[in-house]
């Protein structure tokens, strides 16, 4: 099953849902997205502009699209870390960025 928005997408909640009442009618942008592998549903982290950009788990019946993308350079980070990571324990470690 295909997932309806891609990454910095804007959406719209529109839901019934209780625990969305506080955000039902508000825009958001899309900063992450999972596929439940059991049922093929897809849940979103979106960050709600109305709410100080706090990022709410939502499902994608829960959503519709505005038609517009977010600038995605304002959520890319400005600094970088390097990690290695040993293949044999999956253990990351910082390392220089020589």
């Amino acid at each position: 099953m295909n997932n309806k928005f891609n990454f910095y997408e804007i959406v719209k909640v529109l839901s019934k849902k209780s625990n969305l009442q506080e955000i039902n009618g508000c825009e958001g942008v899309v900063k992450g997205k999972s596929q439940c592998e059991d049922t093929g549903n897809w849940g979103y982290a979106v960050s709600i502009y109305k709410d100080n950009g706090i990022v709410w788990d939502i499902m994608e019946e829960d959503l519709i699209s505005t038609g517009k993308l977010d600038d995605h350079s304002k959520y890319s980070p400005t600094e970088h870390v390097k990690i290695q990571v040993d293949l044999k324990t999956g253990k990351g470690e910082i390392v220089d960025d020589d």
